[in-house]
């Protein structure tokens, strides 16, 4: 488990690195392309040491047991984190590496953005979150915790980076939010399922369908548990 914990710990502190004054400094020595290309090994190898130690460390005792319920909305959190990550992907989306153009159309905030800036983040954070409700252990804290807690303190410090760095950007705060419907509810931000495209939701629902239905093969537990 201390394994796990070392993964994991290395996985979330390297995540905050570019929220650092470091990253300017990395960028000048290196240049952009280069920093990139290194963080992003980085981020895989790191990624593949935790996964590589949770699969080896041993459940443990359980810390608590969800009732029986929680099956179902732990299945519609999973559902909606998929279709958050899909339509963050397949979206001009400010927030990625180079695309900051995206904000010179002045319609960026529109679509899965509605909901939130971060949807890919949010994303992976609400999938971590429930399976880390599922598992109740230990192993499922250190590792979905670390998921989740680098997606969104990452994600909300990128934010202060943003906003010195990237021409338009808070404009696009000002039409969104961070936390999901949270600019859908005082009135900035509106839905259009147009915008939001139902292939988008179609594909997100599918991957979801498919991984419900794929989990005992890859995962060696059924469904999230």
């Amino acid at each position: 488990m201390n394994g796990l914990l070392a993964a994991a710990s290395a996985f979330f502190i390297l995540h905050l690195f570019p929220s650092t004054p470091l990253r300017r400094r990395s960028v000048a020595i290196a240049g952009e392309g280069a920093y990139t290309a290194i963080f992003s090994i980085l981020s895989l190898a790191t990624l593949w040491w935790a996964v590589t130690e949770f699969n080896a460390a041993v459940p443990g005792e359980k810390l608590w047991s969800m009732p029986a319920w929680w099956i179902w909305i732990a299945a519609i959190l999973i559902l909606f984190a998929y279709i958050l990550i899909v339509g963050g992907l397949a979206t001009p989306n400010p927030s990625s590496p180079g695309a900051e153009k995206v904000l010179e159309k002045g319609d960026a905030a529109g679509g899965i953005f509605a909901i939130t800036r971060h949807p890919v983040m949010w994303g992976i954070a609400i999938w971590a979150f429930a399976h880390l409700l599922s598992q109740g252990t230990w192993r499922g804290v250190f590792f979905f915790g670390a998921l989740a807690a680098t997606a969104l303190i990452g994600s909300w410090l990128q934010q202060r980076r943003k906003r010195a760095t990237v021409p338009g950007w808070a404009d696009f705060e000002a039409k969104t939010s961070f936390v999901p419907f949270a600019a859908m509810a005082d009135g900035r931000a509106h839905l259009s399922f147009a915008r939001l495209g139902w292939w988008r939701v179609a594909i997100g629902v599918a991957l979801w369908a498919a991984a419900f239905h794929f989990h005992s093969w890859f995962a060696g537990v059924p469904t999230i548990r």
